[in-house]
C-alpha cells in the first residue's frame, strides 16, 4: 500500500520539453552519472534504501546513480558535502529527520543550514525503528529495561546512529518521560553497533526494522517496542512505546531527496519525477514494504510544507530533552 502518494505525482508532469531537457553547464541533464550521497555506513537500512532507489531511478534518468557513503556526525558530513556541491543536480542527498531537521537545533556549529542550503526534491518514505536487545539480555520488555535504569542510574546504555541526531533525541525524550538516566553511545550506523549489542557492551539499540528483522529470525536479538506512532506491518506483534505507558510518544523517522539550494527547477523536477516513478512501481513498493519502509510521495511543494510541520514538532521535543543548542 502506497500511502500518501498522489495520483498526480505519477502522471506526466507537463512542463515544456525544453525545460525537461534542462541544460546545466551545457548538454542535457543528466548527461553524466549522478552522485547519491548516503550519510550513513554501508550495510545499514539507509544505505540499502539508497542503493535500491538509485537502481530504480537509473532507468528514468538514463544515467547511473552512484551511491557515495559519507559517514559521520549523525549524517552532517554527508549533508554538508551535498550542501556545498555545485547546484547542478549531480549531487543528491538521501536526507532525513536528522540531516534536515534535528541537527539544525542540536549542533550550533553545523556547517550548513538545512533550510537555506538544501532544497527538497522528493518525500520518499517513512522508516520504522525498534528498540532492540541481544537475545541473551535480561531485559525482556521495555518495562524491564526502564526499571533497571531507575534502579541503577547511568548503568544502562543505549546506541544511536549519531550524537545529537534524531535517535539520540528519541531516547533522551523517552528517558525524560520515564524519569531515568541512561548512557548514550553513538555509532556511525547500525552495522558498526551490532557486534557490541550482541556481546553486551551496549544494552539496547535503536535500529530499523529491515536491519533488525533477519536478526530476530536468526534468534540473535529481541525487539521490545517500536518508536513509531503505529505498529509496523512487518512486525505486528511488537507494541509501540505509546502503548506501553507513554501516551502520545511517537518519533517519526522519514527519508527524502534533497539537492543544493539554487538547483534549477527543471532539474529538481526531473529528479522528482524519477523518484516518483521509482516508488510508484508495484515491484518497488513491495520491496520497500518488505524492508519495513512505507513509501510516501507527494509534490515538491507538499514536501516543503511537511518539512515545516516537522520542524515545529521536533523543536518542541528537542526543547523538552534539554538538547537544544544555545
Amino acid at each position: 500500500m502506497l500511502r500518501g502518494l498522489s495520483a498526480g505525482l505519477l502522471a506526466p508532469l507537463g512542463w515544456p520539453a525544453a525545460s525537461a531537457l534542462a541544460a546545466t553547464g551545457g548538454g542535457v541533464y543528466p548527461n553524466r552519472p549522478v552522485r547519491l550521497v548516503v550519510p550513513f555506513a554501508p550495510g545499514g537500512a539507509t544505505d540499502t534504501l539508497g542503493r535500491l532507489l538509485g537502481r530504480a531511478m537509473e532507468s528514468s534518468l538514463a544515467q547511473p546513480m552512484v551511491v557515495d557513503n559519507r559517514v559521520g556526525a549523525a549524517g552532517a558530513i554527508g549533508a554538508t558535502a551535498v550542501a556545498k556541491s555545485p547546484a547542478d543536480g549531480y549531487s543528491v542527498l538521501l536526507g532525513g529527520v536528522g540531516t534536515n531537521i534535528v541537527l539544525a537545533y542540536t549542533q550550533p556549529s553545523l556547517p550548513y543550514d538545512p533550510v537555506r542550503d538544501l532544497m527538497p526534491v522528493a518525500y520518499l518514505c517513512n522508516v520504522d525503528y525498534v528498540l532492540t536487545v541481544a537475545a541473551g539480555s535480561p531485559y525482556r520488555s521495555l518495562d524491564d529495561l526502564l526499571t533497571a535504569a531507575r534502579k541503577r542510574p547511568r548503568a544502562v546504555s543505549y546506541m544511536s546512529t549519531g550524537m545529537l541526531g534524531p535517535l539520540h533525541v528519541a531516547l533522551e525524550y523517552l528517558s525524560k518521560r520515564a524519569g531515568v538516566s541512561m548512557v548514550h553511545v553513538p555509532y556511525k550506523g547500525e552495522s558498526p553497533a551490532l557486534a557490541d549489542l550482541l556481546e553486551g557492551r551496549i544494552d539496547v539499540a535503536v535500529m530499523t526494522v529491515p536491519f533488525t528483522r533477519p536478526l530476530v529470525q536468526d534468534g540473535r536479538v529481541r525487539v521490545l517496542a517500536t518508536i513509531s506512532a503505529e505498529r509496523t506491518a512487518s512486525m505486528p506483534d511488537v507494541p509501540t512505546v505509546a502503548e506501553l505507558g507513554f501516551a502520545g510518544y511517537a518519533v517519526p523517522i522519514w527519508n527524502g531527496l534533497f539537492v543544493p539550494a539554487g538547483t534549477p527547477a527543471p532539474v529538481a523536477e526531473r529528479l522528482h519525477a524519477a523518484a516518483a516513478t521509482a516508488i510508484g512501481a508495484p515491484a518497488m513498493r513491495e520491496r520497500m514494504v518488505a524492508l519495513g519502509v512505507t513509501p510516501t510521495g507527494g509534490t515538491i511543494a507538499g514536501y516543503a510544507r511537511f518539512l515545516q510541520s516537522e520542524r515545529e514538532r521536533w523543536t518542541a521535543m528537542i526543547r523538552d530533552t534539554g538538547l537544544m543548542a544555545g
